[in-house]
């Protein structure tokens, strides 16, 4: 969902009040220029959230755009987003300038299952959109005491973001051609290491260009397709993607 006529958009909140709330925002983290955190307060009891299900936000009238929780807990009426500020369209802008006690419109979380709870091993591959959805993952594969691995592409002012949340991944630049890095750094990984991890649940989200890419270099690796989870989050010259 990207955008609709506003008279439609008010009609939806309306008639499906039931699926849509108002929040406040709590607080608000920055840790670089490109990376806000933010956590919202709400009343939302029964909501059933997944990982990896997305809320909708309404931005203006008539856009809206989508954005994956990094923490949920429906009894308090909390939760966080971390937020990639592109500075490069309506979402980013509206996020960009949200403040403490300002009030938004939410279409409550919605989608599919994604993380595979059976899997021991979890690789992620993405880029700044990707890191709320993989924070999400990584504590509850840590709960589980389970593993993970990543790759993750950032521009040179989010490198240190990772490590300020607790993910322990590999980071490498982003590069012309799409998953160019990211994909050296996979094929340098130890062959024992892999033996075990090529039989995980890999989840390939972020840039689409990037996504077909590194799942071509994951196949060539023997990685089956029923073990890879792809997500396109956003694609050049695509909106609302």
């Amino acid at each position: 969902m990207s955008s609709m006529p506003k008279i439609i958009g008010d009609f939806m909140e309306m008639a499906f009040a039931n699926k849509i709330c108002k929040v406040n925002v709590a607080t608000i983290e920055t840790p670089s220029p490109n990376i806000k955190i933010i956590n919202f307060k709400g009343t939302f009891p029964h909501v059933k959230f997944q990982i990896g299900q997305a809320i909708v936000i309404r931005i203006d009238d008539t856009n809206y755009r989508n954005y994956t929780p990094s923490k949920w807990n429906s009894e308090t009426g909390t939760f966080e987003v971390i937020f990639h500020i592109h500075h490069n369209g309506p979402g980013s802008a509206f996020i960009n300038n949200l403040k403490p006690n300002d009030q938004i419109t939410v279409g409550l979380p919605r989608g599919f299952k994604i993380f595979n709870k059976e899997a021991q091993y979890h690789f992620f591959f993405g880029d700044e959109t990707c890191i709320s959805v993989f924070k999400s993952m990584k504590d509850e594969i840590n709960r589980s005491e389970n593993n993970y691995l990543g790759i993750l592409e950032l521009d040179e002012i989010s490198v240190e973001i990772p490590k300020k949340l607790g993910l322990v991944v590999d980071v490498v630049p982003k590069s012309v051609n799409k998953a160019e890095s990211a994909i050296k750094s996979l094929q340098n990984l130890d062959t024992e290491i892999w033996e075990l991890w090529k039989k995980g649940y890999f989840y390939l989200m972020g840039n689409a260009k990037s996504i077909q890419a590194f799942r071509k270099a994951l196949r060539e690796k023997g990685v089956s397709n029923k073990n890879i989870h792809t997500q396109p989050y956003w694609a050049e010259g695509k909106v609302g993607l």
